[in-house]
């Protein structure tokens, strides 16, 4: 298998300290960038975002450039969903379980907005 940009990949993310604050176990993630691409890695890795199901929560709501929507039934996944742009990682090949699909170039559009924002650098003069 060899990912691309915008797949939709089931993965097996590694429990968290502290617990509940970022997404573990088997999830959904969108590949949002490959290592490989600008040179040669140490290891296979891949550049996620983590899924979560989408339920019109005040912290997604009041962020949507952070959190945004992808729509059920887009790239495979089944229910609403938010993209996490704050938990964006790292994961190793092996960890991948499968592929659900794919998002276009449109849709991955809102997730490189916010990742742009979220990395952008800010200099006061």
């Amino acid at each position: 298998m060899n990912p691309a940009i915008g797949w939709v990949l089931r993965v097996n993310l590694e429990k968290r300290v502290p617990g509940g604050h970022e997404q573990e176990g088997v999830r959904p993630v969108v590949v949002v960038g490959l290592p490989a691409k600008i040179g040669k890695p140490r290891y296979p890795m891949l550049i996620v975002v983590p899924l979560t199901t989408d339920r019109a929560a005040k912290w997604s709501e009041a962020s949507p450039v952070l959190y945004p929507k992808i729509s059920a039934g887009t790239g495979g996944i089944q229910k609403d969903s938010l993209a996490l742009l704050d938990q964006i990682r790292a994961v190793d090949v092996s960890r991948v379980v499968g592929k659900a699909g794919e998002l276009s170039e449109t849709e991955m559009k809102s997730l490189f907005n916010g990742i742009k924002n979220l990395f952008a650098h800010h200099h006061k003069a």
